[in-house]
């Protein structure tokens, strides 16, 4: 059997090619679609199905996880359908068809459940959070990658190089996870329903899982989508679409890394979340206003820092007080709640676009990120927020 650093190195190498093959097209399917005299409404809704199927599937298979224990089949699984999922945007560049097609890739997304929970139990919970972190590096790291070859690719074999490029990464990631050991003999738990009401009931989880939905309602709304066709509007070309989305990336990597750190750790709960937050609001403003592309370098590291530190948190602190037990139903319900911000982000973003103008729909983004950043201060000034308060009534402060 391989050792406890031969199982991480190969299950962050699997996760690395995973969001690769998730990603590697992403910063160039909006003007991609846009081209295609798809409105922006119904891009939005092209975008947002890659949300909808992942929040239906993530609470029944957290549940079934926690059951039967098959985290590497779900992550074998995982990763060859993000590579088929590109390879019917290829083949098949329709508006039903590119619909079903992300919509598969939200399957495949939904895999990222086992990946988070085997990862973690390769550590002691006392470092959960920082496995968190580093698994959160990878996964970032990936779709760094993912950027990168994308920015060198598309501008001179088109966005057709990237999906073939997206499905040779999902069978790679799909053949090494083959070798991943197989979980420990331990137990499967008896979850049912009243199990997952309990732990749906967990305010901490139902907290956090809104507040990540919240904060990916704001990145699929501008980053995955609308950011990149203002930048084509302004005169961006493909590789400076892949620097943009670098830029991002290490922003989300540094922000991930950062809360593993003992700064990180000294900031607390409050505080990164409250930042993260005001972060994304500026961004939003940054590039509703911006003139010009000299903006687009510095607000998207800085949207990537901010959106490392909410992506970092809200797993963390969402299962933190969770019994061992039931964390993979946890971070079902959390993965799908968050779901709805991706889903939900996209089509109001393509809406307020059609409707009111990008200024418009940048600045209602924004104050929804201000609005998010002033309710994580009151819940935690109130004590909703306190470890094992869940009676359903706020805690007093001391």
């Amino acid at each position: 059997m391989p050792g406890t650093a031969s199982k991480r190195a190969l299950l962050c190498t699997v996760t690395a090619l995973f969001w690769f093959a998730q990603y590697v097209y992403i910063p160039f399917l909006t003007p991609y679609l846009l081209s295609l005299s798809i409105t922006a409404t119904v891009t939005g809704v092209i975008i947002g199905a890659y949300g909808v199927t992942q929040m239906l599937l993530r609470i029944p298979l957290g549940l079934a996880l926690d059951i039967h224990r098959q985290h590497k089949l779900v992550i074998i699984a995982g990763v060859l359908l993000a590579g088929l999922s590109s390879l019917g945007m290829l083949l098949f560049p329709s508006p039903g068809m590119l619909i079903l097609s992300n919509a598969l890739s939200g399957v495949a997304s939904s895999a990222w459940i086992s990946f988070a929970i085997l990862y973690t139990s390769y550590y002691e919970s006392s470092q959960s959070t920082k496995a968190v972190g580093i698994i959160n590096v990878f996964f970032q790291g990936g779709i760094l990658l993912a950027f990168l070859a994308g920015g060198l690719l598309v501008s001179r074999f088109g966005i057709q190089m990237l999906f073939k490029a997206s499905f040779a990464a999902g069978l790679l990631g799909g053949l090494l996870a083959l070798f991943i050991p197989h979980e420990s003999a331990t137990r499967g738990t008896n979850v049912n329903v009243t199990g997952l009401i309990k732990v749906i009931h967990d305010r901490r989880v139902l907290t956090f899982s809104l507040m990540s939905g919240m904060a990916w309602f704001v990145i699929f709304a501008t980053v995955f989508s609308f950011s990149t066709s203002t930048a084509k509007t302004l005169g961006a070309s493909g590789p400076q679409l892949g620097i943009f989305s670098m830029l991002y990336s290490i922003g989300t990597i540094a922000g991930a890394w950062f809360i593993s750190t003992r700064a990180g750790h000294a900031m607390g709960e409050m505080k990164p979340l409250i930042v993260g937050f005001l972060i994304l609001a500026l961004y939003c403003v940054s590039i509703g206003f911006a003139p010009n592309l000299h903006i687009f370098y510095t607000a998207q590291l800085l949207c990537g820092f901010g959106k490392g530190l909410l992506m970092a948190c809200g797993m963390a602190f969402a299962i933190k007080h969770v019994d061992p037990e039931k964390r993979s139903t946890a971070m079902g319900c959390y993965q799908s709640i968050y779901c709805i911000g991706i889903t939900g982000g996209p089509v109001v973003m393509g809406l307020l676009i059609d409707h009111g103008g990008r200024m418009t729909a940048f600045c209602s983004v924004a104050v929804i990120a201000l609005l998010c950043a002033i309710a994580m201060y009151f819940l935690y000034r109130s004590g909703f927020l306190s470890p094992g308060n869940n009676s359903g009534y706020p805690r007093s402060r001391s």
